[in-house]
């Protein structure tokens, strides 16, 4: 049987479990569920594929959450947040502008492998200072949040065992984190993009391809794998399962931008032109040339992030911010 790619969507969604051939599912509930219809679906909580395509239902329930105002600047205000996830809380910074008359778009921001959100906090900023509430939050096992980021081997024997890997636990926390910004009063939900540095960049283009809704990626210094398969069944679906090229192609007809420096030195520029190329229009690739601008986010980005969050959300014609005199 061959399973098209917009299975994701929900368009359909059956899974076939066979002796040597495994397909990973987490329900709630008993396998059977899995041949059911629309609304038996809706039971699935986590999926793979046998294409190596990652599924979280979009109606992921309501989101509660903790929030703290931590500290501020003349223009933003800076809260703590804390919501629950799967095995355990993420702890992420909300960074808003003060002065606004309008709802404002959101950023999703994820920051790189190892990258606190204290870390990711100026750049948080200098989004937020355009228009926008941006929410950047620990990833697994970095800062606050709980866990540990295993090793792919050790995410793989996890996925064998039919358990979660954190590689798909972290698009899920980038997916709760959405769904944050979804609710909040004062962000336009038709406006909500995810934005990630390196491994968030991957993690931002994979979850979008999961949740339509999403407005739009901008990927900062990222690129996917470029994956091939091996001839292993399992450790294929796997690694298709976290490879962003894998999904770079759905993100249309929503917008996608990369933003990457020529002299990056963790990812290649070839890597991400690569993957830029698999995926489909409207799209942008905004090259830095910067001799002093390396991998992640630099100042001389400034005006590609300025130049993304136009062609993404429309920042610089549909919000008004409102700075008051001194």
């Amino acid at each position: 049987m061959k399973i098209k790619k917009n299975l994701i969507y929900g368009a359909v969604l059956i899974v076939i479990l066979v002796a040597g051939a495994f397909y990973y599912i987490s329900i709630q509930g008993t396998e059977e569920n899995v041949e059911q219809g629309p609304e038996e679906r809706e039971e699935i909580t986590w999926l793979v594929d046998k294409g190596g395509y990652l599924f979280y239902p979009s109606n992921r329930g309501m989101i509660e959450f903790n929030r703290e105002n931590i500290s501020e600047t003349d223009t933003l205000l800076i809260s703590k947040i804390i919501f629950p996830s799967k095995q355990g809380n993420v702890y992420g910074l909300l960074v808003l502008p003060k002065s606004v008359t309008n709802q404002v778009p959101g950023v999703v921001l994820l920051p790189g492998a190892g990258v606190s959100k204290e870390s990711e906090l100026e750049l948080a900023k200098t989004i937020s200072e355009l228009g926008a509430a941006v929410f950047t939050i620990d990833q697994r096992g970095v800062g606050e949040t709980n866990g540990i980021f295993p090793s792919l081997d050790e995410d793989y024997a996890d996925f064998l065992q039919a358990k979660e890997p954190v590689q798909h636990l972290m698009i899920y926390d980038a997916l709760r984190a959405y769904d944050l910004l979804f609710s909040a009063p004062f962000v336009d939900p038709d406006r909500i993009i995810i934005a990630g540095e390196s491994l968030g960049g991957r993690v931002a283009i994979i979850a979008a391809a999961i949740d339509r809704r999403v407005d739009g990626v901008l990927a900062i210094s990222s690129a996917g794998f470029d994956f091939e398969d091996k001839g292993d069944q399992n450790r294929d679906v796997f690694l298709k399962s976290i490879d962003s090229d894998h999904y770079i192609d759905l993100v249309s007809p929503r917008k996608l931008v990369m933003i990457h420096s020529i002299n990056d030195n963790i990812i290649p520029i070839t890597s991400a032109i690569k993957s830029f190329s698999k995926a489909q229009q409207p799209k942008r690739f905004i090259l830095i040339n910067d001799t002093s601008c390396n991998h992640g986010y630099c100042d001389s980005m400034y005006d590609g992030i300025v130049e993304s969050l136009e062609f993404l959300v429309d920042i610089k014609s549909r919000t008004v911010a409102v700075i008051p005199d001194k």
